[in-house]
């Protein structure tokens, strides 16, 4: 095992033209700051474009892929296990790293110089990147202590402030946590709404409601985000035919499968199998 492997974070750069990085962290989340030029970034099944100076968080779990198209854009990333933040959080603190988690999934930012948070994120990744570098004696309880400065900016981003809309939208999405746990666990079967709605005994109409007005997604919309998230980390990353690929998560329609991922993907399966592979 290596060093960087074992200290459970690592920082690259990239520059170029076209595709300049392809990435997918199963248990990991990357700060990405474009150092120069602009970048076309589809993450998961977000594209957005950013410029330089901009920040985006990737989170764990989906594939990514940085354009520059045809001209020349640079960027420079820190990586970092889920571990270092989960291994420090209080008991208290469990249910706001999970608002995080679900909430950085379906709210994918481009941090630009006018966010609040922008201040933060440029000090801790400069601060980061010359400890990196510079590899002088304990150089990584700096960058550790970065992490944590970076994590903390973001968890107050993403958790909300304490109005009265924020509020509503937290205890929700805390409701839901195990109608969310389970299409997680189970987005490979059938799923019914009257199942989900169930879980937190309300009718189905107030669940699909309440789920849009938290979430931002109706419930079929997560499910089918969650689904070809699935898919896009096994036609990039593996050779498993599309059709099994589509039944195991949740398909079982191959040409179905084909028109959800063309909805979300804007190209077939097969053709971002050809350029997307890792």
């Amino acid at each position: 095992m290596s060093e960087e492997t074992k200290s459970k974070f690592r920082m690259y750069s990239s520059h170029g033209r076209g595709i300049i990085h392809t990435g997918y962290n199963p248990t990991a989340m990357e700060i990405i700051e474009v150092t120069f030029g602009s970048l076309t970034m589809q993450i998961g099944t977000e594209t957005l474009d950013a410029e330089s100076g901009d920040f985006v968080l990737v989170p764990s779990g989906l594939v990514f892929r940085l354009d520059a198209g045809e001209g020349e854009a640079g960027v420079r990333s820190l990586v970092f296990d889920r571990e270092i933040i989960e291994s420090n959080m209080e008991n208290f603190d469990t249910e706001i790293l999970y608002m995080f988690y679900v909430q950085s999934r379906n709210r994918i930012t481009v941090f630009r110089a006018e966010h609040p948070i922008y201040e933060s994120l440029a000090f801790s990744m400069t601060e980061s990147y010359d400890e990196y570098v510079s590899r002088d004696v304990c150089y990584k309880l700096p960058i550790r202590a970065n992490i944590y400065l970076i994590m903390t900016a973001l968890l107050r981003y993403y958790c909300g402030s304490k109005d009265e809309l924020d509020r509503m939208i937290y205890h929700n999405v805390m409701r839901l946590r195990p109608v969310i746990s389970y299409i997680e666990e189970h987005f490979g079967e059938k799923i019914y709404i009257e199942t989900l709605a169930d879980m937190i005994t309300v009718s189905p109409d107030y669940f699909t409601k309440m789920f849009k007005d938290s979430i931002g997604k109706t419930p079929i919309d997560y499910i089918n985000g969650i689904r070809i998230n699935r898919a896009l980390a096994l036609l990039s990353g593996s050779d498993t035919p599309i059709n099994e690929i589509a039944e195991s998560i949740g398909f079982s329609n191959t040409n179905y499968f084909h028109k959800i991922f063309k909805q979300y993907m804007n190209t077939s399966p097969l053709a971002y199998r050809k350029n997307a592979k890792l």
